[in-house]
């Protein structure tokens, strides 16, 4: 492992220390830039197999007022560096590059602050990977097939240089929609909304109050190609095992037999309940009833039939269905639709990473409608 310690600025350009001398001077030109944290043009930390992370070489990296470079890329088995404890199933991890009397080392912790035998000065958290909740088992064609409990799922590797703008704990990157999006069903309302395995199902609440949700912690609702491209891999017509409220979150099988269990590790896209999107569409409700005017040309006389026709297109009226934050202004008796994707649990064929559910306004709430959230990469 070739790690440097270098106090940058401390000793001219000419010390001989190529590494070093070029970092001086990089310094130099710098001078006005307060907090610079670390250099390099690559990722920090990338998935290497189930159990091993790579801390990515050519890379600076400041904790505390150190200065340390790590020239190659280094392999690293996450239990070998657990700061405490065992690896568990379905948790966050945090990656932490560490200060150990001058030393540079890594520590993986669950502690989202410094791990355990470092503090806040002597520790500088770089990333994380979330494990997986449930064995995936044999599922042909499927990346994560053969996965097992705590293997770290691939996408769900973040760093200081690839990570989403909200909290990376409980996400996995998506890159056909170039999004992070999160790995369970929503637990928590507001700024308590959090993607955890075993988390209560955040559901009865209307399609509002998911997009509250999701903004209290720099999050929104998937759109309609999102959520088909993030659920590729999921099940496809087929619900949950036993068709009833999941009520907790990750870990399904499906009644089949066959995990809920998307292609980037996300879980219970499909047949376990509903899912608000973003996007809008529109129902005919309300149509007057009316008579047509019919007349027949004849001898010896026209007969006409009913009464003239009235128009039949619903009048457009205020409905207060916000929670008293405005109005909203609707053609019929509801027209307004937010589409719903994944089906339910009491669905079969119509779940999938397709099916959706084009009938339901904004104001409406079910036990058997939840959310799933996404979040912008962090530029």
């Amino acid at each position: 492992m070739a790690i440097q310690t270098i106090n940058l600025g401390t000793a001219g350009t000419q010390s001989g220390d190529k590494v070093r001398d070029a970092f001086d001077k990089v310094n130099q030109n710098f001078s006005n830039i307060q907090n610079l944290n670390f250099l390099g043009l690559k990722r920090l930390v990338e998935w290497k197999t189930k159990t091993q992370i790579t801390i990515k070489g050519n890379n600076l990296i400041k904790i505390g007022t150190q200065w340390f470079f790590l020239e190659n890329d280094l392999d690293l088995i996450v239990y070998t560096i657990l700061d405490t404890g065992s690896i568990s199933n379905g948790k966050d991890y945090y990656v932490y590059a560490c200060n150990n009397s001058g030393t540079l080392v890594f520590r993986v912790s669950l502690a989202s602050t410094f791990p355990a035998g470092f503090s806040a000065e002597t520790s500088r958290k770089i990333g994380g990977f979330h494990t997986l909740c449930a064995n995936v088992g044999t599922i042909s064609g499927h990346p994560l097939s053969g996965f097992v409990a705590k293997d770290i799922l691939p996408a769900s590797v973040w760093d200081l240089k690839h990570r989403p703008v909200s909290e990376p704990a409980g996400m996995v990157y998506v890159d056909s929609i170039d999004k992070w999006v999160d790995i369970y069903l929503p637990s928590g309302t507001g700024v308590n909304t959090k993607s955890v395995f075993g988390g209560v199902i955040s559901d009865s609440r209307n399609w509002m109050d998911f997009v509250d949700d999701g903004g209290a912690v720099k999050k929104r609702l998937l759109m309609d190609m999102e959520f088909q491209l993030a659920a590729s891999g999921s099940n496809e017509g087929t619900n949950i095992n036993g068709g009833g409220d999941p009520i907790t979150t990750g870990g399904h099988s499906d009644t089949a037999g066959r995990r809920m269990i998307s292609n980037y590790g996300i879980e219970d896209m499909c047949g376990a309940m509903w899912q608000w999107l973003l996007d809008q569409s529109y129902r005919f409700d309300g149509a007057t009833n009316h008579t047509h005017q019919v007349s027949i040309p004849g001898a010896p006389q026209t007969v006409t039939s009913g009464n003239p026709s009235n128009d039949v297109a619903p009048a457009f009226s205020y409905k207060d269905q916000t929670g008293g934050k405005g109005q909203l202004k609707t053609q019929g008796t509801y027209g307004d639709v937010k589409l719903k994707a994944g089906g339910g649990w009491v669905n079969a064929t119509e779940c999938g990473s397709r099916g959706r559910l084009v009938y339901y306004y904004r104001w409406s709430t079910a036990s058997a409608i939840g959310g799933r959230f996404c979040s912008e990469g962090k530029k």
